[in-house]
């Protein structure tokens, strides 16, 4: 027979060995159980990153659009304000020679002709009145009339010089004095 102590020392030795089997399967599955739950953890965290990063990159593209559109639009201002002082330099710089052309002996001679040339465009109708500066009015008056054989009124000395024709018959008025004609050129200008 065997001895109890033996029996019992080899149900204790089964019993360890069984344990530690049992022990050895629960560490394994719990090992992989704790590394699947990290391994969602650190997934779920860099999907949230991920996120997080895509928003951040979107919320600062949208920053970067807006303030280049705001860039834009102060710099399409900008240059329209430098294009229009730009045109006002020009047209006061042509108005000062202007002024200066129609205080020579050669403006006579154009004035005439723009007399001349506007009147031509008109119908010829009785009731034609020719518009001159109150300036060209009080040196040429008696000039123009005999020239010309129109009425002959002021305008303000504004417009330069040149002349406005009004045929009062056929309502038709035609505007050649050397503002306007400044200002449709300055208008062209393509800056």
């Amino acid at each position: 027979m065997i001895d109890i102590n033996k029996k019992l020392d080899k149900i204790e030795k089964n019993c360890y060995e069984t344990a530690r089997k049992e022990y050895k399967i629960l560490k394994e599955e719990n090992d992989n159980i704790i590394s699947e739950k990290v391994l969602d953890k650190v997934n779920s965290y860099k999907e949230e990153l991920a996120k997080k990063y895509t928003n951040e990159i979107n919320k600062i593209e949208r920053e970067y659009n807006r303030n280049l559109f705001d860039y834009e639009m102060d710099e399409r201002v900008k240059i329209n304000e430098f294009k229009q002082n730009l045109k006002q330099e020009i047209n006061s710089q042509v108005e000062l020679e202007i002024c200066k052309f129609v205080d020579t002996f050669e403006y006579k001679n154009f004035l005439f002709r723009t007399i001349e040339k506007t009147l031509s465009r008109s119908n010829k109708s009785e009731n034609i009145i020719v518009y001159v500066t109150e300036k060209d009015f009080d040196r040429f008056k008696d000039e123009i009339q005999n020239a010309f054989n129109v009425k002959l009124e002021r305008i303000e000395n504004e417009n330069i010089g040149g002349c406005i024709v009004i045929d009062t018959t056929n309502h038709v008025s035609i505007n050649n004095t050397l503002r306007i004609n400044i200002e449709e050129k300055i208008e062209k200008v393509n800056l």
